[in-house]
């Protein structure tokens, strides 16, 4: 099944902030990162203040790293071949550190398969999307790639 990822963080390869995955059927799992105070200023004023601002019944789940690794694994389970969708190599960069328990260790996914798509997401006419937050965004991600005129829509064209 195709999923779509977004991530905000910290600056360039500074701390992950917030991790959004959208399924293809719409379900979705929002983290926010606790325990890391975002030291710059961009990211402060402009993903902030926004990073809860997603509509019911969404719910932003509140992690630290360890917790949201096993929510990751939990929201993918029983998917047999879950394929990964973003915009940006960062995302797959942060989600596979996301996901990394200890040295030499990871949550149960069986299988994984990523792809980065250079497209823009926005402007979207996906309506109430807010840029530069990880739920958000992913939704836009997903809206775009998933309309039958693109020809950039994921794995299973």
């Amino acid at each position: 099944m195709n999923y779509y990822l977004d991530t905000e963080f910290d600056g360039f390869g500074g701390p992950l902030l917030s991790l959004a995955l959208v399924r293809e059927d719409g379900a979705s799992l929002y983290l926010i990162y606790q325990g890391h105070a975002a030291q710059q200023p961009w990211v402060r004023e402009n993903v902030l203040p926004i990073m809860r601002a997603v509509p019911l019944p969404v719910s932003a789940v509140n992690c630290h790293h360890h917790g949201g690794a096993y929510r990751i694994a939990e929201f993918l389970h029983g998917d047999p071949s879950p394929h990964i969708n973003t915009d940006w190599p960062d995302d797959v960069r942060y989600f596979c550190q996301a996901i990394i328990t200890a040295p030499g260790q990871m949550v149960a996914i069986p299988h994984l398969s990523f792809e980065i798509h250079r497209v823009d997401s926005y402007p979207t006419t996906l309506d109430g999307a807010i840029q530069h937050n990880a739920w958000w965004d992913a939704m836009a991600l997903r809206h775009i790639l998933a309309r039958p005129d693109n020809k950039d829509g994921g794995a299973n064209e």
